[in-house]
């Protein structure tokens, strides 16, 4: 069995859950690919149970298991966490990102199904969310300060999470809220930080990334990794607070801290934030922009990292009620960025 996940240029989006498969159906499974919960139900020795696709119903149980280790797999990057989940936020929802907390953002459309897996070979018990196609979007990691009790819970209630009904493509299910409707992708790229965030979790950033270029009369620009990567580098010496999302299928999971430390080599970088760690493969990184959405503040730069299937993978921004001069010295950043 895996260890944990690891970050891969694999990634897979679209089709219905693995559940809901027919005889056209085009998954990895039908076509010889691999998957994540493929390898894990065909390994030796596996034991643990599968919740069912209704994946949104189990991430409301994620805030119960106390202090866990969270983990989002986003192709070229990956992200690990220490704490307690927020309550996950659905499409539509209010941004929550905060130290100590494991904030996600879900959209219960592009996700397949849950798993909680059993210890095994050093491996503490794990809940795992796979997206659309079985692969990993993010994984909980027990702790021994974690509650047990609700774990177990889980696998007792595995009957309990069966799929919901979602013939409409137009409803997403908030998660501790009420329903709200998505709209069409717009022609241009949202100018909000809730549209720019949704944007990216309804179909990974690939209408966003193409809706780019004609914003470079905005301000919008396609910068190089090392830019990027120097960027990173001198908030981070400044002790810059950030908030980082990480963007897997279906699934955002974001962090906003102060920057304690980030170092690059030969294309990989770690960046450390509290108990935050973010691992990022800048040669898997096939475009790098610095665009800008309306936040807290008002006009707010980002960072955007994008692979070679045009699936967004990071976003490094300031959200929330953060001091004027963290604001200012991010976006006299962003712009020396963006040249």
């Amino acid at each position: 069995m895996p260890e944990s996940p690891r970050p891969s240029d694999s990634g897979h989006t679209g089709g219905s859950p693995r559940p809901r498969c027919g005889e056209q159906c085009s998954c990895p499974r039908a076509n010889g690919a691999t998957n994540d919960l493929d390898t894990l139900l065909a390994t030796p020795g596996f034991s643990g149970s599968l919740l069912g696709s209704d994946v949104a119903a189990v991430a409301q149980h994620l805030p119960l298991l106390d202090q866990v280790v969270g983990v989002t797999v986003a192709g070229p990057v990956l992200m690990n966490d220490v704490g307690t989940h927020e309550s996950p936020v659905g499409i539509g929802g209010p941004i929550r990102c905060r130290p100590s907390r494991i904030a996600l953002r879900i959209n219960p459309a592009r996700l397949g199904a849950a798993l909680v897996t059993d210890p095994a070979a050093h491996v503490p018990p794990t809940l795992r969310l796979f997206d659309a196609d079985g692969n990993t979007a993010h994984a909980t990691y027990l702790t021994e300060s974690s509650d047990r009790l609700a774990f177990e819970a889980l696998s007792l209630n595995a009957g309990g999470f069966g799929a919901d009904d979602h013939d409409s493509d137009e409803q997403v299910t908030v998660v501790g809220g009420a329903p709200e409707m998505t709209t069409v992708a717009e022609s241009m790229p949202a100018t909000d930080q809730i549209g720019q965030f949704d944007s990216i979790l309804e179909d990974g950033g690939r209408q966003r990334l193409s809706s780019l270029p004609e914003m470079i009369g905005e301000g919008f620009g396609r910068v190089e990794a090392r830019r990027v990567i120097a960027a990173v580098e001198h908030a981070a010496l400044l002790g810059l607070p950030m908030t980082m999302t990480t963007a897997a299928p279906g699934c955002l999971q974001m962090r906003h801290d102060r920057l304690d430390g980030a170092r690059e080599h030969r294309g990989s970088m770690v960046v450390a934030s509290g108990s935050c760690r973010a691992m990022i493969n800048f040669n898997l990184v096939t475009e790098c922009w610095v665009t800008w959405s309306d936040g807290v503040w008002g006009r707010t730069g980002s960072i955007e990292l994008y692979d070679r299937h045009g699936q967004c993978s990071l976003v490094a921004t300031q959200t929330g009620s953060v001091s004027p001069e963290t604001f200012e010295a991010w976006n006299q950043l962003m712009s020396d960025v963006a040249g």
